[in-house]
C-alpha cells in the first residue's frame, strides 16, 4: 500500500511540473491547446445517446438549515453523486502585490492532510473509495469538486469538510510546492507557449493590473510565502458568502440539504475581500511581436466582445461560431488550412465574464507563412463585419449548436459544474431547458448586427517566432 502511494505520488510530482507549465497559457486561451475536429452535425444527433436528454426536471434551489443555498438536480440511474462549488475571489488575481503564487500553492494543498488524515491517509482514502476531491485556482475564482461513489458518500463527505475546514498546511509540503513552483517559473521560460500567454495578458492588461500578473507568481514571492501566508488566504477565501454549491447524481433532496450542511455549515461567513477593478484593456489594433528563433510561429489576438448577460451574447456566439469556432469548417479554418495548408489550428472563441468581455483567437505556422494567413485572417474578419454570414451559414451553425449541446452532459460530475456555473452567471433554473430555443430564436439579421458591431475593429495581436516587417 505504502509503496503504491509513494510511486504514485513520484509520478503525480513529475506531470504537475509539466501540467503547471501548461496552466499560463491555458488560462489564457482556455485550455484549447488543439483545434477541435469538426462535427456532423444531422450525424450527432442521430447518433448520439444524449440526444432525448431534455433535462424536463429543473434544478431545485434549497437552502439549508443554516441558510445556504445551493442548487440540485436527481439523477439515480447511475450511483454516482457530485458536487461542484465555487468561491469567487478566491483566484491568483486576489493574491496581494507582494504574495503572488498564493492561491494556486494554497488550492493544491487543501488535499495534502487535513483533520485527522496525514497526506497519505488522505490520499490513500481517495484511492481506495473512489473518491476525487480537487481544487483549482484560476483568474477570479477557486473551483472545487468531489465525485464519489453513493456507497462511499459519508467518507467523501467527511474527507471534503476536512480538506475545507482544517487543512494541514505543513510547512514540508510547502516546502514541496514551493520548489516545484520555482521549477515551473524556469520551465516557462523555455516554452513559447507560455511566454507568448504571459506577455499576450501583460500587452492586453497592463503591468500593473492583477490580470496581468503570472499565476504561478514571481520567484521571490513564492520564496518569501509561509504557513501564515497560506492560513491567511484560507481564511479569507473558503467563506460562505462568496460560495456557490452544485449537487447532482444519486442523491435525495434530503439527502443533499444535509450533506451541503454537513460539509460547508462550519466555514465562516463572511471575506474581507475588496473586488478587483475592471481592467482598462488595451484593444487598440497592433502587433507586439516577441521575437525567438523558432520553428513555429504562434499568434495569440483579441477584439472587444460581450458579455454573457448582455442581449446580443447568442448572436455574436453564432457568428464566432462561423467565423473560427466550428473546428474544421469554421471559415477561418476552411480558408487557411483545408483550402492553403498554411496550419495545422486556427480558432477563435469567447471570453464573456463582465469585466473581460473579448473575441480570443490563435494560429501557429511556420515563419515563412505567417504574414500568408494573417493576411487570411485579416480578409475574413472585414468580411464578416461587412457582409456578414449567409442563411445558409445560420442555419448550419444552429443545427450543430442544438444537436451537440446535450453531448455536454455525459458525466454526472458536468452536470454539477453546469449548474454552478448557471448559478455564477445568473442564467435562471430554466436554463436547461430554455438554452436551445435561445439558439433557435436568434435571426440572421441579429447575427449579422453584432457581426458589424464586434468584427468591425481588427484585432490586437501578440506574437512569437521570428516575423519579418513587425515593430
Amino acid at each position: 500500500m505504502h509503496y503504491h502511494y509513494h510511486r504514485h505520488k513520484f509520478f503525480h510530482a513529475v506531470l504537475k511540473l509539466m501540467v503547471v507549465a501548461a496552466m499560463v497559457y491555458a488560462a489564457w486561451v482556455g485550455g484549447r491547446f488543439f483545434i477541435k475536429p469538426g462535427f456532423d452535425a444531422k450525424k450527432i444527433n442521430e447518433t448520439s445517446i444524449l440526444k432525448e436528454k431534455t433535462f424536463e426536471k429543473e434544478p431545485v434551489e434549497i437552502i439549508t438549515s443554516s441558510g445556504i443555498k445551493f442548487w440540485l438536480i436527481e439523477e439515480h440511474t447511475i450511483p454516482i453523486i457530485a458536487m461542484s462549488f465555487i468561491f469567487k475571489q478566491g483566484g491568483h488575481a486576489y493574491d496581494p502585490v507582494n504574495k503572488s503564487g498564493r492561491a494556486g500553492i494554497a488550492a493544491n494543498m487543501l488535499v495534502y492532510g487535513s483533520g485527522n488524515f496525514n497526506r497519505q491517509q488522505f490520499q490513500e482514502e481517495m484511492e481506495l473509495n473512489g473518491i476525487h476531491i480537487a481544487f483549482s485556482a484560476g483568474r477570479e475564482d477557486l473551483s472545487g469538486g468531489l465525485v464519489t461513489p453513493s456507497k462511499n458518500r459519508e467518507k467523501a463527505y467527511a474527507l471534503l469538510h476536512s480538506a475545507l475546514i482544517s487543512p494541514h498546511f505543513t510547512m514540508r509540503d510547502l516546502q514541496i510546492e514551493k520548489q516545484q513552483n520555482l521549477e515551473a517559473l524556469k520551465i516557462q521560460q523555455e516554452h513559447p507557449a507560455s511566454i507568448l500567454s504571459l506577455a499576450f495578458a501583460k500587452e492586453l492588461f497592463g503591468d500593473e493590473h492583477p490580470f496581468g500578473r503570472n499565476p504561478l507568481g514571481k520567484k521571490e514571492d513564492i520564496a518569501s510565502l509561509d504557513a501564515k501566508d497560506l492560513k491567511d488566504w484560507h481564511q479569507n477565501t473558503l467563506t460562505k458568502d462568496n460560495l456557490i454549491i452544485a449537487v447532482a447524481g444519486d442523491i435525495t433532496l434530503k439527502e443533499a440539504s444535509a450533506a451541503v450542511e454537513k460539509i460547508f455549515a462550519d466555514l465562516p461567513k463572511h471575506n474581507a475581500k475588496e473586488d478587483v477593478p475592471s481592467p482598462n484593456m488595451n484593444l487598440k489594433p497592433h502587433t507586439k511581436n516577441l521575437k525567438r528563433e523558432t520553428a513555429q510561429v504562434i499568434s495569440s489576438f483579441a477584439a472587444a466582445g460581450t458579455t454573457r448577460s448582455a442581449e446580443d451574447f447568442y448572436p455574436l456566439y453564432i457568428a464566432n461560431h462561423i467565423f473560427g469556432g466550428a473546428g474544421l469548417t469554421s471559415r477561418l479554418s476552411l480558408a487557411a488550412r483545408e483550402k492553403e495548408g498554411l496550419t495545422y489550428g486556427v480558432y477563435t472563441y469567447l471570453s464573456t465574464d463582465e469585466k473581460t468581455p473579448l473575441i480570443l483567437g490563435q494560429f501557429s505556422s511556420t515563419p515563412e507563412n505567417y504574414s500568408k494567413i494573417k493576411e487570411i485572417i485579416n480578409t475574413e474578419w472585414q468580411k464578416m463585419a461587412q457582409n456578414g454570414v449567409t442563411e445558409q451559414e445560420l442555419e448550419d451553425a444552429r443545427n450543430y449548436l442544438l444537436a451537440s449541446y446535450n453531448l455536454r452532459f455525459d458525466s454526472i460530475a458536468g452536470l454539477a459544474d453546469m449548474l454552478a456555473a448557471m448559478q455564477k452567471y445568473e442564467l435562471g433554473l430554466d436554463f436547461l431547458q430554455k438554452r436551445n430555443s435561445y439558439v433557435k430564436a436568434v435571426t440572421l439579421e441579429e447575427v449579422n448586427q453584432a457581426a458589424a458591431k464586434y468584427f468591425s475593429v481588427m484585432p490586437m495581436e501578440v506574437v512569437i517566432g521570428n516575423i519579418n516587417n513587425q515593430e
